[in-house]
């Protein structure tokens, strides 16, 4: 896959895909009103992969542009997911 130029750094998109949808899913479990052992166990591995996807991204998180942008890869997944739904 081809690397994303943001700025004056590039990302690469699988590893941008990657974070975006562990973010996504530690948000879903938060809205989630349950308090199950399935959702500790999958909060769990979430974290894990999020801690090993810190550790893999090319470029550091603390840019204002890379933080918008992966906001709105954010947005527009949980849009996508959303209006397939509602299909």
């Amino acid at each position: 896959m081809p690397d994303v130029q943001i700025n004056d750094k590039k990302i690469n998109q699988l590893e941008v895909k990657l974070f975006v949808t562990s973010m996504l899913l530690q948000e879903l479990l938060d809205e989630t009103g349950s308090n199950t052992r399935f959702k500790h166990k999958l909060r769990f591995y979430i974290n894990g992969l999020q801690k090993e996807l810190d550790k893999v991204l090319s470029v550091e998180m603390k840019d204002n542009s890379l933080s918008l942008f992966i906001t709105n890869a954010m947005e527009a997944l949980e849009s996508s997911i959303t209006k397939a739904l509602e299909e």
